[in-house]
């Protein structure tokens, strides 16, 4: 949703100057309601997810992965999916989940291990240990700073020399928007902004990775997801979880767009209308760093 470049770069300054982080993830409005449906969500937003990619993965290691001997880190792997369809297609390789909810299930994979920790504190791994380090829709999930000081310090630590970390947003950036998702992306834009999110981080992750003295050259690639029903399956699922996303974010709504709880209804009702009848789409970015000693300068897709 919105341009690709910030509005707000003031504010946006302003918050990434804070010290304390800790507080500021507590105060940060969540993008999707933990309630009884939410597994469900996330199983249907990683369906998406790969379809809208061709794949679980881009970074170059299908064949090694399927000889095994791989070691694989997903970083807040949620309720586990992917991970656990990837331990399932790559059975000789090795996955390791870290997730601070215990929203994973019990039953899961041989090769599968999963640990319950804060991703704010030091990874519990050795440096060196992993092939991949695999992030999936977290840039807002986290501040600038703590992306900056910690998150991609730790990436780089546990990542083995000639490794890949890859990481992949959905982010907020749209196409063909009319006047109502315009109206709700700068309401959204400036709520989670008051939270401690910069809503354009996604566009400095190359440049995130590549401060790392270990790490090469960054590789991006882009795809677009339909928005509504003139996307057909993917489309309409793609426009249930934008509405849950907002779910979480409804109270900023409001007081941006000076409307209470009747008037969002009817402006969410108008958006699902100027989804299906603009054509509109998100943009998705998913970017590839590797170790010097691995350099690709082309993405494979061995999925």
């Amino acid at each position: 949703m919105g341009n690709k470049h910030s509005k707000y770069p003031k504010l946006i300054y302003k918050i990434n100057k804070s010290v304390d982080d800790k507080i500021q993830n507590k105060e940060c409005p969540q993008l999707h309601n933990q309630d009884d449906r939410f597994i469900d969500r996330m199983q249907m937003l990683h369906h998406v997810m790969r379809c809208v990619w061709d794949g679980n993965f881009k970074a170059p290691l299908g064949e090694q992965l399927r000889e095994g001997g791989v070691a694989v880190l997903d970083v807040c792997c949620g309720t586990a999916t992917w991970i656990s369809e990837m331990a399932a297609d790559f059975p000789k390789s090795t996955f390791v989940g870290i997730e601070k909810d215990s929203i994973f299930p019990e039953q899961k994979p041989k090769n599968v291990r999963i640990i319950q920790g804060d991703v704010l504190e030091n990874f519990p791994f050795p440096d060196n240990t992993f092939d991949l380090v695999y992030s999936r829709l977290n840039s807002l999930a986290f501040s600038e700073a703590q992306w900056r000081n910690h998150l991609i310090k730790e990436y780089v630590r546990v990542l083995k020399p000639g490794g890949y970390i890859e990481c992949v947003e959905g982010g907020l950036i749209s196409e063909n928007s009319g006047t109502i998702v315009e109206q709700l992306s700068t309401a959204i834009e400036k709520t989670l902004i008051l939270g401690g999110r910069n809503p354009f981080l996604e566009s400095k992750f190359p440049e995130i990775i590549e401060s790392q003295p270990l790490m090469g050259e960054v590789t991006q690639t882009e795809a677009t997801m339909a928005i509504g029903s003139w996307g057909g399956q993917i489309g309409e699922t793609g426009l249930v979880i934008m509405l849950n996303m907002m779910s979480g974010l409804k109270k900023g709504i409001m007081h941006h767009m000076k409307i209470n709880e009747k008037g969002l209804e009817r402006v969410l009702e108008d958006y699902k209308i100027e989804w299906s009848g603009c054509g509109t789409g998100c943009f998705g970015n998913a970017w590839k760093g590797s170790c010097p000693e691995v350099q690709n300068s082309t993405w494979q897709n061995d999925m």
